[in-house]
């Protein structure tokens, strides 16, 4: 085993009760500046991001002024000379002239008793053959620090006499003395320290952040219009065939939210698909909180649209197109929208049909099934 003291200058390196107490103060602080950085950003509250990233500047400002002067009101540690003699030595890899070698010394200093110390020191090849086994060298430690042991190669003329006249016995193997931990410490006061100034923060901003997530969230389905039944699309059948002998049915589904909103335009028709359940269509059309989605009734309909799939549509580029006609059609304020599937009257391609509308009049543009503009009809 190993040992360190109480009464020795080794206990002096464990971190006491106040050391404890200023690392966990310090975590604590850190751990709510990061916080309130982390929740002012989320929930746009720039104030508290603000007052986050000055705790935390603070907070390095004090933990470093308060590290400064407690190294200064240190003393000074006195390098203290003691004889010790070589238990065991082992060379480690080197390429050099100097080559790291392993000692486990037994030191014997004039105020304690002995023990023994393992340390790595670099020694000159051709200077190896002095440091046997059982010889005696002449060591420095500080004196608050007496496993920080280093052996002196050119002892001034006393200790050298001293050293050459000297015989000590080696140490218990459990009298072997380490340089105590004060990481686990630290890390024992930081890291809950770093937790509950975090939750602080959280708790305290709960309720705005849940707000937040409620509100960006993903959107409900579609709601129908049936009151009875909200979150699913309703099946009507208002539209007539232009004959007026053979109807198709006509699905609505109608958002709370603007469907050009991310990812909005391909879950509602994901939802008109299941309500009907078939994708292909004959008609389409979408507008800011509607979608109507017209499918043929009979095979023997004498409605003349190709159908096509609804889940072919590029739904993904469709806010794009509309923000295309928005802008590029001379129409500087346009009050409305509506995206229509239709054919090429030669082709029979689909046709995706972007119009936008305000008091004078509207304009369009046109673009293929995968979303790229084919033609503008300004206005």
């Amino acid at each position: 085993m190993t040992i360190a003291e109480p009464s020795t200058p080794a206990a002096a390196g464990r971190a006491g009760p106040a050391a404890a107490l200023r690392g966990f103060l310090a975590a604590l602080a850190t751990g709510a500046a990061l916080a309130a950085v982390v929740v002012g950003i989320v929930i746009g509250n720039a104030a508290l991001g603000c007052a986050g990233a000055g705790l935390l500047v603070a907070t390095v400002v004090v933990a470093a002024v308060t590290g400064h002067r407690r190294r200064q009101g240190r003393p000074v540690p006195v390098r203290v000379t003691a004889l010790a003699m070589i238990e065991s030595r082992r060379a480690m890899d080197g390429e050099s002239a100097d080559v790291p070698i392993r000692f486990v010394l037994t030191v014997a200093p004039d105020d304690r008793a002995p023990y023994r110390v393992e340390f790595t020191q670099a020694i000159n090849l051709v200077d190896i053959p002095d440091y046997r086994p059982r010889g005696i060298v002449v060591v420095e430690h500080p004196d608050d620090a007496p496993w920080d042991v280093r052996i002196v190669t050119r002892p001034d003329p006393e200790w050298e006499r001293r050293a050459a006249g000297a015989a000590l016995d080696s140490a218990p193997a459990s009298a072997l003395l380490t340089k105590p931990a004060t990481e686990g410490s630290c890390c024992l006061v930081g890291v809950p320290g770093l937790l509950i100034g975090a939750a602080v923060v959280v708790l305290l901003f709960r309720a705005d952040l849940f707000q937040h997530q409620d509100a960006a969230g993903p959107q409900k389905s579609p709601a129908a219009s049936a009151p009875s039944s909200p979150s699913a699309p309703s099946s009507s059948w208002s539209w007539t065939s232009s004959t007026g002998t053979v109807s198709s049915r006509t699905t609505v589904a109608e958002t709370s939210d603007s469907l050009l909103a991310d990812g909005e335009l391909r879950r509602t028709a994901e939802s008109v698909i299941k309500a009907a359940g078939t994708p292909t269509a004959v008609g389409f059309r979408a507008e800011e909180h509607r979608m109507s989605v017209r499918w043929a009734a009979t095979a023997g309909s004498s409605d003349t649209q190709p159908p096509f799939d609804l889940r072919s549509l590029p739904y993904e580029r469709l806010p794009g197109l509309v923000r295309q006609a928005r802008g590029g059609l001379g129409i500087d304020a346009p009050t409305g929208w509506r995206i229509d599937v239709d054919h090429d009257a030669r082709t029979k391609a689909l046709v995706l049909r972007v119009t936008v509308s305000d008091a004078q009049g509207s304009a369009s543009l046109r673009a293929d099934a995968q979303g790229r503009v084919i033609g503008r009809d300004p206005r």
